[in-house]
């Protein structure tokens, strides 16, 4: 695997606007000076990582030696150096993956470093706690905040036909009932539909896209009053299978969304073919609108809170692990994470990059975001944090685009924040057929072919088979 030379973070004050990182945890990072890193995130070498290195080794003293692996072979690469106990003192860990790696005992125990850092006490501790498993210890510490995904819908339909933003199930489905039939496009064509969605997503995950259908309920395993339950056979579920049932049969509901991917689906709103989905906040909320725009300079899509009894949720998001190969855990904890969140020139560089190159100081304690090196006609968004999902409070320096904020807002005001299954040898040995199972009973229910009563009994009968009681036990063990 090729190595990247990348620049990294200690903690140094600079006395400059950008205020620097906590003089404690200087001593802590003055104590090393070099850390092996792999990284996803990061910025890609064609979009200035050198030179984010090389400014990052200017500030902090501190040699990073990255490995950026392919985004799509990130995991696979990943698995294949920790299975060669080929490991680097830090890693970021995508949220599927962490608890195989923390029960592996090639992760080190974080909760010590977090309650000694004065970076950390900014930062509130939901966020780092998700992570704490079973045996009372937290193994990795999140990258930033997961997000989520908030509904989105044609507003330019809406206006055409006299429409509100829906506020109940009822005002949703009327609204979908006129997206699908009184031509919202005006073209005189039956060419629209009010509703789609991926479902070529991992199992875990569908639940992120279906929140005004499911509202309640929940497809894949959910944290419920303290205890791991089968989402799929809770009471709720069965509201929300005859809802899926509703849409569909009425043709409501994308007849295609079976094997849609998150950039069909995507695609069906910017060219008009499909009027409401939900998808991630952020800058989604900025690139909705837009795409949509490049389609149809009139069209409009704006982020909008879910409807009565619906909520959004927050995943749980990628961590950073420290390895056994540190030498000296602290060390490396507070270079990193130290520096990420201390509200200085380390969240400037973690954040927005290299001044000059990536941003430009246009005022007090606020920057304007140059165009990307690879792609000058779009402007840098970040280096390695999303700006809007920041994990502590710094100010910062920047204003989001109105859409964009409205998206995180809506989020923000309305989300949930799911739990990490920790399941053992049962859980890994069934899950994925549980999931797949689920997938199968569901797209036979919505499409009619089984009721839902029917489906839900066949489910329980065939998921017993595969030993759910016990997975489950074994969940809450």
């Amino acid at each position: 695997m090729r190595k990247l030379v990348c620049a990294a973070l200690c903690l140094l004050v600079a006395a400059t606007v950008w205020a620097g990182p906590q003089a404690e945890q200087q001593a802590g990072a003055a104590q090393i000076k070099e850390i092996d890193i792999v990284l996803d995130r990061i910025l890609m070498p064609e979009d200035g990582l050198d030179q984010w290195v090389a400014e990052y080794e200017k500030l902090f003293g501190i040699k990073l030696n990255v490995t950026k692996p392919p985004h799509n072979q990130y995991s696979q690469i990943l698995g294949t150096m920790f299975a060669a106990n080929d490991l680097p003192d830090i890693c970021e860990i995508q949220t599927a993956d962490y608890v195989p790696y923390a029960k592996s005992g090639k992760l080190v125990p974080l909760e010590d470093f977090i309650k000694a850092s004065p970076v950390v006490k900014s930062i509130d501790s939901q966020y780092y706690e998700a992570y704490r498993l079973k045996d009372g210890h937290i193994y990795g510490f999140p990258t930033y905040k997961g997000g989520g995904c908030v509904g989105y819908i044609r507003k330019d339909w809406l206006d055409k036909l006299g429409l509100k933003v829906p506020t109940t199930w009822d005002e949703f489905v009327t609204v979908l009932k006129a997206f699908t039939f009184n031509d919202p496009d005006g073209d005189g064509q039956d060419d629209t539909v009010g509703m789609t969605l991926p479902f070529q997503v991992p199992v875990n995950e569908f639940d992120y896209y279906n929140r005004f259908i499911m509202q309640g309920a929940y497809f894949d395993f959910q944290k419920k009053n303290g205890k791991w339950v089968d989402g799929f056979t809770q009471p709720e579920m069965k509201a929300a299978l005859q809802r899926f049932q509703q849409l569909y049969s009425e043709g409501l509901l994308d007849r295609e969304f079976f094997t849609n991917k998150t950039s069909t689906a995507r695609t069906k709103i910017y060219e008009g073919q499909a009027g409401f989905m939900e998808y991630w906040a952020g800058t989604w909320g900025t690139r909705m609108d837009a795409s949509a725009k490049s389609s149809n300079p009139n069209a409009e899509v704006i982020a909008v809170p879910p409807i009565k009894g619906a909520h959004y949720v927050s995943r749980v998001g990628p961590v950073f692990g420290i390895t056994t190969a540190a030498k000296n855990p602290k060390a490396v904890f507070d270079a990193i994470i130290g520096t990420m969140w201390d509200k200085g020139k380390g969240q400037m560089l973690w954040t927005f990059g290299v001044e000059g190159l990536h941003y430009k100081t246009v005022g007090e304690n606020k920057i304007e975001m140059l165009p990307q090196p690879s792609n000058p006609s779009t402007p840098m968004q970040k280096s390695f944090i999303d700006p809007h999902l920041t994990l502590n409070d710094w100010a910062l320096p920047i204003e989001f685009e109105e859409k964009m904020k409205l998206s995180v807002d809506i989020h923000n005001t309305y989300a949930v924040q799911l739990g990490i299954p920790e399941g053992g040898d049962l859980f890994s040995r069934y899950v994925g057929e549980i999931r797949t199972l689920k997938q199968e009973i569901f797209s036979k229910i919505v499409t009619g072919e089984y009721s839902v009563d029917e489906g839900l009994k066949m489910y329980q009968q065939k998921a017993k088979e595969l030993h759910i009681d016990e997975v489950l036990a074994e969940l809450n063990g």
